[in-house]
This record gives structure tokens, sequence and C-alpha cells, in this order.
């Protein structure tokens, strides 16, 4: 099974690409267990798991599969419509993120649409997801270091000026806080949502937590801001009502069809709407049972993923996307387009 035997190959990559001190250390290796890993029977069952090779799952009858969410490039076409705007992926780390705005943002461009890809997230790498950008895409990262240097130039130029030396050495000092970096952060965030004026802006934001302590705190930025540089930039003034603007933000709730994610994803989208922010679209990544997979484990594992696939289709969200497990290196323009189809797997 070619699914079963990608699989394999990454976990053996993964293992030899330990540094010599983290492979020395005393290790257990646990087999694949396709079963979700909830509750004190399912952890119990990591130690007795059985070989590869005992299962004996039967192939699913594609009768018997309940309907599936289409493709992501079903959702991409209705992202298209709108000609502008700004599209954020959220959700918790290492569900997927970074490869679905990147797939995103490559597809409109190629159907002719202006394109700011974007992160806010340090540990993204969107420039090599995208390998080489094709017309009409740009490609930027929202450095936090780079943005706060910047920052403090600004305020000790603007509100320093008519400051003696000591005064100046105050500003200085109080710059030096931790929320001088929040807050030039926060003005990047906003600089780069109102460039949905005149295109797509697709932002990949920094997991859950991160991003939703940006959009709670708008207002106390704005009176901080106010106080150091004396005036709020434009694209700060309207940051939130961008941000709850149906028309101009769509939100991209992304999740994998296990239960952890799922439940995580699910208290995202109730902080969202809190902040008055309601999600677009779900994406459901690495799905096993959308892969074609045969293999017996994999199978079962695909089984599995249909009650939080037909959960999420049914009590989160109207509209969502499935994207399959695959097999392929998914980075470049060709491992993006796979990202989009139903049938890449």
């Amino acid at each position: 099974d070619p699914i079963a035997a990608a699989l394999e190959r990454r976990g053996a990559a993964a293992i030899a690409a330990m540094s010599a001190p983290l492979a020395a250390l005393p290790r257990s290796e646990v087999v694949f267990v396709p079963q979700g890993l909830v509750g004190a029977t399912a952890m119990r069952a990591i130690a007795r798991s059985p070989a590869a090779g005992d299962s004996t799952e039967a192939p699913v009858a594609a009768s018997s599969l309940p309907a599936l969410p289409p493709p992501l490039a079903v959702l991409v076409d209705e992202l298209a419509e709108a000609g502008r705007g700004v599209i954020m992926t959220m959700g918790k780390g290492g569900v997927g993120k970074t490869t679905t705005a990147a797939a995103i943002a490559a597809a409109l461009a190629r159907n002719g649409h202006r394109v700011l890809l974007t992160t806010t997230d340090p540990a993204a790498h969107v420039a090599s997801a995208i390998g080489t950008p094709g017309v009409g895409l740009r490609v930027g990262r929202i450095d936090p270091a780079v943005e706060t240097r910047k920052y403090r130039q600004e305020v000790m130029a603007v509100a320093g000026a008519g400051l003696d030396a000591q005064g100046r050495a105050l500003l200085e000092e109080e710059l030096n806080s931790p929320c001088t970096e929040e807050i030039a952060v926060f003005r990047a965030f906003a600089r780069a949502v109102a460039e949905g004026e005149d295109g797509f802006v697709v932002l990949d934001t920094a997991p859950t937590g991160h991003t939703i302590l940006l959009l709670d705190a708008a207002e106390a930025y704005h009176r901080e801001i106010a106080r150091n540089s004396g005036e709020i930039p434009r694209e700060v003034r309207q940051l939130s009502s961008r941000l709850r603007d149906a028309a101009y933000t769509r939100v991209l709730v992304v999740t994998l069809p296990e239960a952890t994610p799922v439940h995580e994803a699910e208290r995202l989208q109730a902080d969202l709407r809190r902040a008055g922010i309601e999600p677009f679209a779900w994406v459901i990544n690495q799905s096993f049972l959308a892969s074609g997979a045969q293999d017996p484990l994999l199978l079962r594992r695909g089984r599995d993923e249909i009650p939080f696939i037909q959960y999420v289709g049914t009590a989160l969200s109207s509209r969502c996307a499935l994207i399959p497990w695959l097999a392929g290196a998914v980075a470049g323009q060709p491992g993006l387009r796979d990202v989009l189809r139903a049938d890449a797997a």
C-alpha cells in the first residue's frame, strides 16, 4: 500500500534524523496504533499493541462510506468569489495551518488574483512551503525582532523628539518592556490585514492562544500606541472592525479528524465567537479515510475518523473541506496542488 509505505518511510526518516544526544537515550518503540488514544483503556492498549500484520480489517466499500466533505479546491473557488479580503488559517499547532494557507494562496494566485501570503507564527516556514512563488504571489513574514526594532525607532523619533537626555533614557527603558514586542507585532498584523483592501491576504496564524490574545487586546493596544507615539495608525484603528466583517475576513479553522484536535478547535471557535468573529469554514486535514489507503491498519484508522468528520460537518460548521493524507511531499507548487484535490493521495 503506497500510503502505508510512505507513512513508514516518514517515521524511519524522523528517527534517523534525531540528534546524537537524543538518539543515545534509552527508548521504547511502539507500533502504529490505529485507534484513537483517548481514555485509560486506549492508553493501556499501547503496551499490548499487536504487530502491524495482525490486523484483518476489511476494505471499506464505497457504498458504505458517509458523504465526505468536498476537497479544498471547492472551498478555494468560494473564497475567490470575493475578489479580495483576508483569509486566516487558525488552529492548534501541528494540524497543517501553514500548508493549508500556502495551498490556498498559490491557488488564488494561479487564478489571477494578487495575493500576499504571510505568517504570525515564529515556527512557520511559509517560504519553504510555497517553493518558488508564481506570478501575483508575494510571500512575507511578521518577524517580531524586526517589527520591535522598527517600532522602537519610530517611538523614539516621535515621542522622544522633545525630551531631554533623561526623558529619552526613561522612554528607552520603557520600550524594553515585554509589551513592546506585542505592540509591534500587533501593528504589523494590522498592516497585513489592511492589504486585503487591494487583493487577497492569506494569514497563517500562530497556534490558537496567541492570535486570540491579539484579537482580544485590541483596545488596550490602541491606548498604549496612542500614549507612546501620539497617534494611532489608520490600519490599527480599523483592525477590529475588519476582523469582525465577515465579508472582509474569512477565518478557516484547521483541524485533524481526531478527538483532541477537533475538541480544541471547537474551543477555538467558541473563543472567536466571543470576540465577535464567526469562522467561515473548517478544514479537516490529513484524513486517512479520504487517502485511498487499503492497508488494514489504515483502514481501521480511517473508519475511526468518521465520527469526527461527521461531527464537524453537522454540529460545528455548515461549510468544510477535507484534505487526504498525502504520500508525497507537501511542498512546492506540485505538492500544494495535491492538497487541493480529492484524488491526489
